[in-house]
C-alpha cells in the first residue's frame, strides 16, 4: 500500500512539473524573410498589400523656352520711333507690351484692356489699339513703327576732315537729290560717320528741358542728313516739332530734324550722310531754327558727343 502511494505521488509531481513548463514557456521569436532592414520590415508590416506606399515623383520645372524675340546674341527690344498720335500699332519683331506702352506713353494696363489681352502675349503682325475706342487721330498724323535690323558695330571714334561745298536748295518738297554737302568735319562713332546737319550758330545746347540742339540760320537754309540711314518718318503729326523728319541709322541710333520749312524726302527712302533732306524754317517754333535730336535706343543723347561742333 505504501508503495502504491509513492508511485501515485511521483506521477502527480511529474504532471505538475510538465504543466508548469507549459504555462511559463515563452513563444519563439518570429522569423522574417527578405531584407533585414528594420525600416523596410516595419513598412511592409503596416501595409496590408505587401508593397511600400506610393510616393509621388518630385515636380520637375518645365524646360526654359526662349522668347520669340531673342537671338543668339540676346534679346533685342524694339524702340524705333512711333507717331504718338496714332490710334493703332502693328506688332514688329522685338515689340513687347512694355516697350509699346512706353513709346506711346500709355499704361500697360490700358494697352491690355483696349485689346482684350489676358496677359502680355502678342504676336508679329497683330494690330493693337494704342488709344481708347472712339479716338480720332489729328489731321496729318501718321503711324510709323519701322524697325531696322542692321548690326551695331563696336564703338570706335576717329576724326577726319572734309572739304566744304555748296548747293542750291531744291524748291520741291518731295523730290530729293543724291548730292551731298559737308558742313565741316566728320566724326566716326560706333561705326557711323557723323557730320553737322546744318551750318549756323547753336542757339540752345543739350541739357535740362532741351532734348537736342537748336541751330540758328536763315529760312530756306539747307538741312542735311547727319549720317546715312532710312527715313522712317516725314510729317507734322508730332506737336512742337513742326515739319519733322526722323532718320534711322541702325538698330540703335536715330536722328530727328524738326521745325523745317519744307520736307524733301519720303518715308522709306534711303539717304546718304550730307544729303539735303529739308530746308530750315520755323514751323511750331518762335524763331527760324533746326531742332536736332540724336537718340540711342530711344533715349536722347548729347549730339556734341557724336557730331563735330
Amino acid at each position: 500500500m505504501l508503495k502504491k502511494n509513492v508511485i501515485r505521488s511521483s506521477w502527480c509531481l511529474l504532471v505538475l512539473a510538465l504543466g508548469a513548463c507549459t504555462i511559463f514557456k515563452q513563444p519563439a521569436a518570429p522569423t522574417e524573410t527578405g531584407s533585414s532592414n528594420a525600416g523596410t520590415a516595419a513598412t511592409t508590416a503596416d501595409n496590408p498589400y505587401g508593397a511600400p506606399p506610393y510616393t509621388p515623383p518630385t515636380d520637375t520645372p518645365p524646360a526654359y523656352t526662349p522668347n520669340a524675340g531673342a537671338t543668339a546674341t540676346g534679346y533685342v527690344g524694339n524702340y524705333s520711333p512711333v507717331d504718338i498720335n496714332a490710334a493703332t500699332h502693328t506688332v514688329q519683331r522685338g515689340d513687347t507690351v512694355y516697350n509699346i506702352s512706353k513709346r506711346y506713353q500709355i499704361t500697360q494696363d490700358n494697352l491690355r484692356a483696349w485689346n482684350n489681352l489676358a496677359d502680355n502675349n502678342i504676336r508679329l503682325g497683330q494690330v493693337l489699339r494704342v488709344k481708347p475706342a472712339g479716338y480720332v487721330a489729328p489731321a496729318g498724323s501718321k503711324n510709323t513703327t519701322t524697325t531696322v535690323t542692321t548690326p551695331v558695330s563696336t564703338a570706335n571714334v576717329t576724326m577726319t576732315t572734309s572739304t566744304t561745298t555748296t548747293t542750291t536748295p531744291s524748291s520741291s518738297t518731295t523730290v530729293s537729290t543724291s548730292k551731298t554737302v559737308s558742313t565741316g568735319g566728320v566724326r566716326s562713332v560706333s561705326g557711323i560717320e557723323w557730320q553737322r546737319p546744318t551750318a549756323g550758330n547753336i542757339l540752345q545746347s543739350f541739357g535740362g528741358s532741351s532734348k537736342g540742339i537748336d541751330y540758328g540760320g536763315n529760312a530756306g537754309q539747307p538741312i542735311m542728313a547727319a549720317a546715312s540711314g532710312k527715313v522712317v518718318y516725314a510729317g507734322n503729326g508730332l506737336r512742337g516739332y513742326g515739319n519733322l523728319i526722323i532718320v534711322q541709322h541702325n538698330q540703335t541710333y536715330l536722328t530727328a530734324y524738326g521745325n523745317n520749312q519744307s520736307i524733301m524726302v519720303k518715308e522709306g527712302q534711303q539717304v546718304k550722310r550730307g544729303q539735303q533732306i529739308a530746308t530750315m524754317g520755323s514751323t511750331d517754333a518762335k524763331r527760324t531754327q533746326l531742332h536736332f535730336e540724336l537718340r540711342e535706343n530711344g533715349q536722347p543723347q548729347d549730339p556734341s558727343r557724336y557730331i563735330p561742333m
